[in-house]
C-alpha cells in the first residue's frame, strides 16, 4: 500500500479553485474580451482621434485608457476571483478540509485520513488524476477533488502515488 502525508493550506483551496476557473469557457471569453476586443476598441477610437480630429492629447489619453484596461483587468479579475472563493467556505468549511491529511491506495478504495476521521472512496467513483507543476488533483467529481500540494508532502512519494491511483482508476473503470 503506498501511503502520502501532506498539508493542505487556504492558498491551495483557492488554487484548486483558480484552475477549475482557468479551462472555464465562460471565465476565457470574459478574459479575452477585456484584455483584447475593449482596448482593441478604444485604440481604433484613439486612431480616429488621431488623425481624423488632429486632437493627438486626448488620443494619448484613450490609448493609455486601452493599454492600462488590457494590463489591469485580468488582475483586477483574478484579485476578484481570490476575493470570492474565500466568502465561499465557511470556517466549518476550512475546518473540515484544512490541516493534515493522509491518503493510503488499498485495493477497492482511496482511504483519505484527516482530522475529520476516515473516508473510503471507491476507485470506480474517481474521474482522473490531475497533475500540474505545483499540485496534483485527485477528481471526485467534475468541480469536487482532493488538492495535495507538492510542497507540503512530508512524507511518501507522490511521482508513486499518483502512478498507481491512475491504475487503480483504468482498472476500475
Amino acid at each position: 500500500m503506498v501511503e502520502i502525508e501532506y498539508q493542505v493550506r487556504e492558498q491551495d483551496l483557492i488554487a484548486f479553485n483558480e484552475h477549475q476557473m482557468q479551462n472555464s469557457d465562460q471565465l476565457q471569453r470574459s478574459l479575452r474580451r477585456h484584455q483584447a476586443i475593449i482596448p482593441g476598441i478604444l485604440a481604433v477610437i484613439a486612431l480616429f482621434l488621431w488623425f481624423y480630429f488632429e486632437d493627438s492629447l486626448s488620443a494619448i489619453y484613450v490609448a493609455l485608457t486601452a493599454l492600462a484596461w488590457g494590463l489591469l483587468t485580468p488582475l483586477y479579475m483574478r484579485w476578484n476571483l481570490r476575493k470570492q472563493l474565500r466568502k465561499m467556505y465557511s470556517e466549518e468549511d476550512k475546518a473540515g478540509i484544512l490541516g493534515d491529511a493522509k491518503l493510503r491506495i488499498e485495493p477497492r478504495a482511496l482511504v483519505e485520513i484527516t482530522q475529520g476521521g476516515e473516508s473510503r472512496v471507491a476507485w470506480s467513483t474517481i474521474l482522473r488524476v490531475e497533475s500540474t507543476k505545483k499540485y496534483a488533483f485527485i477528481f471526485l467529481t467534475t468541480d469536487t477533488a482532493l488538492v495535495i500540494p507538492r510542497m507540503t508532502v512530508s512524507k511518501g512519494d507522490l511521482h508513486e502515488f499518483i502512478r498507481q491511483a491512475d491504475e487503480r482508476i483504468e482498472q476500475a473503470e
